[in-house]
């Protein structure tokens, strides 16, 4: 019934888009991620092409690397391919001329370098910066979709990577992703794994699965894959023998999915299992939760295998990473908590007992947020506390309203949860909610705005000067950069592309 609903609803927003006396439309999408050109393909699906002026519609894609695909193509891990298919959406984009690609351009204003928060240093100093007020008044509709590129912190954890004095060799894993995926701002990462044995993980979702697979896989399954060579040469000296992924509650509440959890027990390590009484407990909170039970019924099973390790350990949180003579962590120190009842369901509270870990190494996987576009309250206001923009589904919103024409997709949207399926879903629900607005002739939107009913014509004078100029990458460049890319992968014998590691290395493709 839902769903007839919505299919009637949007059925009535097509009809008043070819009626609507609003100018036609533009939409701008800030982020090339999986949200972005899924929102832009959908619009473009649902809206027919046509030469009559009156219901044109134009979609532009900004993003500040050279390259599209965000999340896809830094934050998949390289051993899951299959999981990379969404990416055709983008190609089948690249074909519609209502579609302009604007690369290696950075939405807003830089913040000085010394207000910068210290995982987002990065500046991408090759990109065109360009304050969003400039991108607004050419569309009437703008759509962010950027995503989520800073790591929650451990301020409060002594040693961590967020605290005052960080020790070497914790990393946050936003950054260790970013390493062995190739993202040009962490390119000089460069974590020497030849004198390391134990390594602890912080949390216990996808990501820190993925980061635990990349460390205990045998290199012959990577060498195929994109990841970058110099990453492949770390790995190959890693003498990394056990990784622990390390929870605040229980084995009912793991945050990582069946098909993760597989994979590891299949690798080839030991997996000595879960204690017999956390899973008794475990085994009560989640009856009625068939998939639930499942991932325990997994869980349980030891599983011997090679000369790697992999563990899960649970009820810990992490008060302060301990440090060696020379400055890198050597141990972490654990609170042991217990479960109780909270408003929202089971926490974790830390009790009155600790204990000690050896680690050479840290990775820090507590979740990730986004960060405000600089210059931009007005049209982009931010949630600081929830780290993502202020939005009802969707809709971005001020303390007056929805900001009219403002919409938000993805992770910078709704938090970083959820696999790309459901990213997908809620792309299409935004859609739909855009084009239920723009049916209503924008409705409501004082003459004043910053994102104006009838946008100036064309795109920003400085993307007309950064397309002649070369540094503004569009379709034709950034097909040079993927033919280029998927050649390096040839010669090296791999199945997959060898990508660059710096946007100087793409933009010297390009000449």
């Amino acid at each position: 019934m839902l769903r007839l609903r919505r299919s009637l609803r949007l059925s009535r927003t097509l009809r008043a888009y070819s009626t609507a006396p609003s100018a036609p439309l533009k939409v701008a999408v800030i982020g090339a991620g999986p949200s972005g050109f899924y929102a832009a393909s959908r619009i473009l699906q649902l809206l027919p092409a046509s030469s009559d002026p009156g219901s044109r519609v134009q979609v532009d894609m900004y993003e500040r690397l050279p390259t599209p695909y965000g999340l896809v193509r830094y934050g998949v891990a390289p051993d899951h391919p299959e999981v990379k298919n969404c990416q055709h959406k983008f190609d089948e984009l690249a074909s519609d001329a209502r579609f302009n690609f604007f690369g290696n351009v950075s939405v807003g204003t830089p913040p000085p370098s010394e207000s910068r928060d210290r995982l987002s240093s990065y500046s991408y100093p090759h990109a065109l910066h360009l304050p969003l007020s400039d991108v607004a008044a050419h569309y009437n509709a703008l759509i962010f979709s950027y995503g989520a590129s800073l790591s929650n912190p451990l301020a409060s954890v002594s040693g961590s990577s967020s605290s005052d004095t960080p020790l070497a060799n914790v990393y946050p894993a936003l950054a260790f992703v970013g390493w062995y995926n190739g993202h040009p701002a962490f390119a000089d990462l460069n974590p020497d794994l030849s004198a390391i044995r134990d390594v602890d993980v912080v949390g216990q979702g996808n990501v820190a699965l993925d980061v635990a697979r990349i460390l205990l896989s045998p290199l012959s399954a990577l060498e195929k894959s994109d990841l970058p060579q110099n990453v492949l040469d770390t790995l190959a000296k890693s003498t990394v023998e056990r990784v622990r992924a390390v929870g605040r509650r229980g084995p009912a509440q793991v945050a990582f999915t069946t098909k993760e959890l597989r994979e590891m027990v299949k690798l080839g390590v030991n997996f000595p299992g879960v204690d017999a009484g956390l899973m008794a407990q475990a085994k009560a909170m989640a009856q009625g939760d068939r998939a639930r039970t499942r991932m325990l019924g997994l869980m349980e099973k030891p599983v011997v295998g090679g000369s790697k390790t992999f563990e899960l350990a649970f009820l810990r949180s992490p008060t302060a990473f301990l440090p060696d003579a020379a400055g890198r962590v050597a141990g972490v120190e654990w609170a042991i908590n217990e479960l109780v009842e909270g408003e929202r369901g089971v926490v974790a509270r830390a009790t009155d007992a600790r204990e000690m870990s050896v680690a050479q190494m840290v990775v820090e996987s507590v979740g990730y947020r986004s960060e405000p576009i600089d210059g931009a309250s007005t049209i982009a206001p931010f949630d600081t506390a929830r780290g993502r923009l202020r939005n009802d589904a969707g809709r971005v919103l001020d303390d007056t309203g929805h900001v009219n024409g403002a919409y938000a997709a993805g992770w910078v949207a709704r938090g970083p949860v959820g696999v790309i399926a459901t990213t997908m879903q809620d792309a299409y629900l935004l859609v739909d909610r855009l084009l239920e607005d723009y049916g209503e002739g924008w409705a409501d939107r004082p003459a004043d705005s910053p994102i104006p009913v009838t946008p100036q014509a064309g795109v920003p004078d400085a993307i007309e000067r950064g397309l002649k100029d070369g540094t503004v990458v569009d379709i034709p460049r950034w097909l040079k950069i993927d033919a280029a890319e998927r050649e390096r992968g040839k010669k090296t014998g791999r199945e997959e592309r060898e990508k660059f590691r710096t946007v100087a290395e793409m933009l010297e493709v390009l000449g």
